[in-house]
């Protein structure tokens, strides 16, 4: 009966170094933090405005740089790839005409996958920015 709780620890013992081994190899050939530059951030305006988009992508060292899709209409669909460099992203996003506050913003962190988004709103003061499946 002892010679089996002993095969039971020293089993346990291999697993769990077996275990340490995996996640520490694992943390040292965790991927880096930069974007592939075949993800991208992508909209599809269904709002009932003119929509401007303005991307600040984010790198390692601060704004790498900033680029502005301007008067998308009703049913356009566009998309902007991460830069290689970027870590994270901003959007603005204004509907031309809204008057019920603020331009919206979409802040992205996750530059490892694509992010779709959906504009929806009526003239002239219901806008919104919903996140949806790509």
């Amino acid at each position: 009966m002892h010679s089996g709780k002993r095969r039971m620890k020293r089993a346990g013992g291999y697993g769990a170094a077996a275990l340490a081994i995996v996640l520490g190899g694992g943390i040292l050939t965790a991927p880096s933090a930069a974007a592939s530059t075949d993800n991208y951030i992508q909209f599809k305006n269904k709002a009932l405005y003119f929509v401007d988009t303005c991307f600040e992508w984010q790198g390692p060292q601060g704004v790498l740089k900033t680029d502005c899709y301007n008067a998308k209409a009703v049913n356009q669909v566009w998309k902007a790839h991460f830069p290689a460099e970027a870590t994270s992203a901003t959007v603005k996003v204004t509907f031309a005409g809204y008057t019920g506050g603020p331009p919206k913003t979409v802040t992205i962190d996750d530059v490892n996958k694509n992010h779709c988004y959906q504009l929806e709103g009526t003239w002239p003061n219901y806008a919104d920015v919903l996140r949806v499946n790509c």
